[in-house]
């Protein structure tokens, strides 16, 4: 054999061993590829293949029950019906899209925007319609096997059934945005994307009580996504019920009021807790509309309507106090020795000049020479013009301050108006150092000008004067009870403010505050209550808008104070004119029989009483 032979033959057995071993390090490779796959990562594919399996739906908890303190449902749940798509039917079967389009009245681009943000957001089915009416249900479920990727569930839709009243304090709840979602949270009360949340009033404050916790639905589904059978169902639990301070008969009695006049608020409290008996605010929106989504052409009609029936003017609102603001005035006289009881000052004769003005008194015939007490009874704005001289704009300020103004009151609700009190240094800062004048301390010191408070503020404000100097934190939130009615949170009231306040000069206020409804020259001496004493204060504002705006505030019973009220109403001319509300209000409260006085602005003529 030649050479030759021999080194090709070699050369043979040489691939051949190299395809053996190749051949082995490939079967290797599988091998150990398949162990890698069949036994280390199955647990791994398995779960791959039940999440392919299977699909896990939320059940959205009922939010817990609002109620009055009389158990009065305010804010309940009725039963609704929503349609949801599978977020995979963007690409599988977008032709149920265009035909949902029109059964929904909705647009296209507006569904495929909900399908591709939850498809980002990892879910796996997103809520296209919240509350289905009746015909929408009967055709979309004769219609359902030709939709796949479509399904309806019944859920516990949010409803208001007294409507408007107590709106504002009330709120609403509306879909969760960017900003309120958890992303990859494990927290069951994570918010996704649709969730509802408190938007407004109580629902927003309380959200974390009345937000339940969600259950959970697994489902079994075939390789389209179509769902076959529930596997396994958790059952939600319900958010607690809230117990308001609330009277709803009292509430009713007050709304009614501020509904005939037009536009304003009033608060209703008690002296001692703080507790919000009524509250008020006109013109006034139905949260119904507002529940979940709110169509645009909704919201372009409420945020630009002229009467601003989103604004809560019970807390956001300021105005100038008018005449109200005097038995403070009165109060720092007194306490600063400026004047006693039964001081006097130049007589009224309609009017006071100072320098090229005149500022006129709201009689015009003037009222001739009174003391503190009577000038409060009449709310002589000579007498105050001249007080308010001689104390100056920073011990105005103070005892503002020292009563609440400016600042918070500390109510659970959310958006408060801290309102304005100038001094000095802010007049300084406003108009140049000593470029006000004199004018500027006197228009304070009748409740106008540049001193801003809120409807609450003044109730606040006549709250401590009538229990002796303590300033109450006004509060909605009574108790909390689970779902059962078991309690949760019991009522405590929160810690107030101690005033410091002299017992002789809160005497004499609180005399000239009685006089207004029972002497002889009171300004709403056509409100009185026969046989049940009571004690407050009128107030006119100028309004460069139009008409006056009318203030009442008071308390009751004048001897032995147990609520206090705070009437504004825009437009309302005069004081007297809105004292009436008051009126009603106690004896609602009390349970008093009495004559209905009747509602409205009255000329002069009719008028019993002033401002």
């Amino acid at each position: 054999m030649s050479r030759w032979s021999v080194d090709r033959e070699a050369a043979g057995q040489g691939r051949a061993r190299g395809a053996i071993v190749l051949t082995g390090l490939l079967l290797l490779v599988l091998v150990l590829r398949l162990f890698t796959i069949q036994v280390l990562g199955a647990g791994g594919y398995r779960q791959l293949s039940e999440d392919n399996q299977f699909r896990e739906l939320r059940i959205p908890a009922p939010r817990g029950l609002i109620l009055d303190r009389n158990g009065e449902v305010l804010g309940e749940n009725v039963a609704a019906c929503e349609a949801s798509l599978a977020t995979r039917t963007l690409d599988r079967h977008p032709e149920v899209i265009g035909e949902l389009t029109e059964i929904l009245g909705r647009t296209s681009e507006e569904i495929t925007g909900r399908l591709r943000a939850a498809a980002e957001d990892g879910k796996a089915r997103v809520t296209v319609e919240r509350n289905l009416d009746k015909e929408q249900i009967l055709y979309l479920e004769e219609r359902l096997p030709e939709l796949p990727g479509l399904a309806l569930r019944d859920w516990a839709r949010r409803t208001y059934p007294r409507r408007e009243l107590a709106a504002h304090l009330l709120g609403y709840v509306g879909e969760a945005g960017e900003e309120e979602v958890q992303r990859g949270s494990r927290d069951p009360k994570a918010y996704r994307l649709g969730d509802l949340i408190g938007r407004a009033g109580v629902e927003q404050t309380y959200e974390r009580l009345l937000r339940g916790t969600d259950g959970k639905e697994l489902t079994l589904v075939n390789a389209r996504g179509d769902q076959l059978e529930t596997v396994r169902r958790y059952e939600p639990e319900a958010g607690s019920r809230l117990v308001l301070t609330l009277d709803l008969a009292l509430t009713a009695e007050l709304d009614s009021a501020l509904a005939f006049w037009g536009a304003g608020a009033g608060v209703v409290l008690d002296v001692r807790s703080g507790e919000i008996l009524a509250a008020s605010s006109r013109p006034a929106f139905d949260p119904n509309l507002l529940v979940g989504g709110i169509p645009t052409r909704l919201w372009q009609q409420l945020s630009e309507d002229p009467r601003k029936p989103l604004f809560n003017r019970i807390v956001q609102a300021t105005y100038s106090p008018g005449s109200t603001i005097k038995p403070l005035v009165a109060l720092a006289g007194m306490e600063s020795g400026t004047v006693g009881a039964e001081t006097r000052f130049r007589p009224c004769g309609g009017g006071l000049r100072l320098g090229r003005r005149y500022f006129r008194c709201w009689e015009p015939g003037g009222h001739g020479s009174v003391g503190l007490v009577g000038a409060i009874e009449q709310s002589c704005d000579v007498y105050f013009y001249q007080l308010g001289e001689q104390l100056g704009i920073d011990r105005l300020a103070d005892v503002s301050r020292r009563f609440g103004l400016g600042g918070s009151s500390g109510v659970d609700l959310a958006a408060e108006s801290r309102g304005l009190v100038p001094d000095a240094s802010w007049y300084d800062r406003r108009y140049g150092e000593g470029r006000w004048t004199t004018g500027n301390v006197w228009n304070v010191a009748i409740g106008q000008g540049e001193l801003l408070v809120s409807c609450l503020q003044m109730a606040r404000v006549y709250a401590a004067l009538a229990n002796g100097g303590f300033l109450p934190v006004p509060r909605l939130r009574h108790h909390v009870e689970d779902a059962n009615g078991e309690l949760l949170l019991p009522f405590s009231p929160s810690r107030g403010e101690r005033v410091k306040v002299d017992a002789t000069a809160l005497a004499a206020v609180r005399a000239g505050m009685k006089g207004v409804l029972h002497g002889e020259d009171g300004t709403a001496r056509g409100s009185r209550l026969p046989g049940f004493p009571a004690a407050g204060k009128t107030g006119t504002v100028q309004n460069p808008h139009g008409s006056e705006h009318a203030w009442f505030c008071g308390y009751a019973p004048a001897d032995d104070p147990a609520i206090a009220v705070s009437i504004i109403v825009e437009h309302g001319e005069h004081g007297s004119d809105v004292a009436p509300i008051f009126r009603h209000l106690v004896a609602t409260h009390f349970d008093l029989a009495v004559k209905p006085i009747r509602r409205g602005p009255r000329s002069a003529s009719e008028a019993e009483g002033g401002e």
